[in-house]
């Protein structure tokens, strides 16, 4: 059973204001106190550089070469570099601020998006010159897994188009119009070779293109359901994509035949004979020292739910809306319901499928794709904040707001209690590249768990 360790030299909870990201070698974690930007080793924990923001940081981002680190305050971009701590550099937005910052995959430019999706522009880090993007449609940009090419989505005059530009040269390597009525998302294939786009709530379309513009397949929900896809993603493998609705659906695309390979709902009703179905124990006693808490069985954190008939009601989640000084005393709040597939992730081998259904807010559903069935039910106390795949294993994450993760795997599913000395009340998880490491966020702490 895997448990949370603390290093030798205590592992140790650490203040935060922006969520902390590890490096792409993940070797080091970098964070953000205020002004200050900090980076660890993953490892020792031990503080390797420290830099001083010209204001409180809202937002920092690695380089894939884990070599430099862009860090946003107001309008300014900072640039670090950790094998030159003598070398830095600042980018200042004047039109319209800052709304997004990525690294391109050589790890020589960044790519700022500016407010209002005006354009974006191509900073190149050593030789501080630039180049424009005009009409991005929102943060629908995105570079090929390989680094070879950058999809851009633009709007221009109620049409949508794509323009792809070649990171080498930077230079327009095509540009064709969708058939989509308002583009709401696209991916790239894991073969780097077509483009996965998806239209606006209200429709039901989705649309896979070849890099010079060829539609190659359309697929349309003929169902009638009342909004569009809600989310879209490609298996690893790239074999499959899969989509999630508002009405519970959950669709397997076959990339290869162009066909459908599965039309599954969320159930409202399964049997603990046929799926494991575990359920968070409301009465659980964690323990009075920390030693217990770690020692503690799956048992006594979760039932194991084996009726024939198990009931999963769906709920509407209504999110109030606060009332502005200017509204009348008498008006009603507004009331906005979410409901359906609003989170799905794939396993790293691609056999198994993660699904949140928020009509189900405090349950989530892992699916096996071969069979095209439910694995598992995990019923929780509180609602899934966050969850993730192991990058190298059949093992999930969930975190729900405490001090503690749920972990899954074929043999059971259990919760894992913090070391009290570095416990945080756990919102946002990231594994590290390896898997070796966890990182657990909340608003103003994180630490870095070890399971063993």
């Amino acid at each position: 059973k895997a448990v949370v360790s603390t290093q030798s030299t205590g592992s140790k909870r650490f203040k935060n204001s922006v969520t902390p990201v590890f490096s792409r070698c993940g070797e080091m974690v970098a964070n953000a106190n205020g002004s200050k930007v900090l980076v660890r080793d993953v490892n020792s924990l031990q503080l390797i550089q420290m830099w001083v923001c010209y204001d409180t940081v809202r937002d920092i981002v690695w380089s894939p070469d884990s070599n430099y680190l862009a860090s946003v305050s107001g309008n300014k971009i900072q640039l670090w570099s950790l094998s030159d701590s003598a070398w830095r550099s600042c980018i200042s937005e004047t039109d319209g601020g800052v709304e997004n910052v990525s690294w391109s995959p050589d790890s020589r430019h960044l790519l700022v998006l500016h407010k209002f999706s005006v354009f974006i522009t191509i900073w190149a880090v050593e030789f501080a010159t630039q180049m424009f993007i005009k009409n991005p449609k929102g943060s629908l940009y995105r570079f090929s897994g390989d680094g070879k090419y950058l999809a851009v989505i633009e709007r221009t005059e109620c049409n949508d188009y794509v323009a792809l530009l070649s990171t080498r040269t930077w230079k327009l390597t095509s540009h064709f119009k969708l058939q989509t009525i308002d583009a709401a998302g696209f991916e790239w294939s894991p073969s780097n070779m077509e483009l996965c786009i998806w239209d606006h709530m209200f429709e039901h379309r989705l649309y896979i293109y070849s890099l010079d513009g060829s539609c190659l397949f359309t697929h349309e929900i003929k169902k009638p359901i009342s909004m569009g896809l809600q989310c879209v993603t490609w298996s690893p493998c790239g074999q499959y994509i899969a989509l999630g609705t508002h009405t519970h659906y959950l669709y397997l695309i076959n990339r290869t035949n162009r066909k459908v390979a599965g039309e599954m709902r969320v159930p409202e009703q399964v049997s603990g004979k046929v799926v494991q179905y575990y359920k968070e124990d409301h009465n659980a006693v964690s323990g009075s020292t920390v030693a217990e808490r770690l020692r503690c069985t799956p048992e006594h954190k979760f039932q194991v739910i084996t009726d024939d008939e198990i009931s999963m009601k769906y709920c509407d989640i209504q999110i109030k809306k606060k009332k502005t000084a200017k509204a009348n005393d008498n008006a009603k709040e507004k009331r906005v319901k979410k409901y359906g597939i609003t989170g799905i992730k794939w396993s790293h081998d691609s056999s198994h499928l993660a699904v949140l259904d928020a009509s189900i807010p405090n349950t989530i559903t892992i699916w096996n794709i071969a069979d095209k069935c439910i694995t598992a039910v995990l019923e929780f106390v509180h609602n899934p904040r966050t969850f993730a795949w192991h990058p190298q294993l059949l093992r999930l994450i969930i975190a729900t707001g405490d001090n503690s993760v749920s972990m899954w795997e074929y043999d059971g599913c259990w919760i894992i209690e913090l070391p009290a000395e570095c416990s945080v009340n756990v919102n946002h998880t990231t594994w590290s590249n390896d898997g070796n490491a966890l990182l657990l966020s909340a608003k103003e702490n994180f630490c870095i768990g070890f399971l063993e």
